[in-house]
């Protein structure tokens, strides 16, 4: 009798449950992928070097992002090691244009 009601009843009760779970896990982990977006930002390396800094960030964060940037040492072009952030000049979304002529320029020189 308690077989027949665990697999009549228990079984697809269970299943069921498991499923919306996952489910429900699975769309918390799209909505937080489609909280990052895609930054550049114009930055001047120690030694007086500018160039373009492409991260991805929470969409939300781009002003903690400037801070968070000087002193981290990134990859570049320009070397095998990696460089340290002196100084953040500006920080946009990737598909936006900076604002300073300087840091359009450098962007528009920067192979992608």
């Amino acid at each position: 009798m308690m077989k027949l009601l665990f697999k009549r009843y228990l079984t697809p009760s269970l299943l069921l449950a498991s499923l919306l779970f996952i489910s429900i896990d699975s769309m918390a982990k799209i909505g937080a992928q489609a909280s990052k977006i895609k930054v550049k930002c114009h930055v001047e390396l120690m030694g007086g070097t500018d160039i373009i800094h492409f991260g991805i960030i929470k969409a939300n964060g781009i002003a903690k992002y400037t801070h968070w940037l000087v002193g981290k040492k990134v990859a570049t072009g320009i070397s095998k090691k990696k460089q340290q952030i002196h100084k953040v000049k500006e920080c946009v979304k990737s598909q936006d244009d900076f604002t300073s002529a300087v840091s359009k320029q450098l962007d528009e020189n920067t192979a992608r």
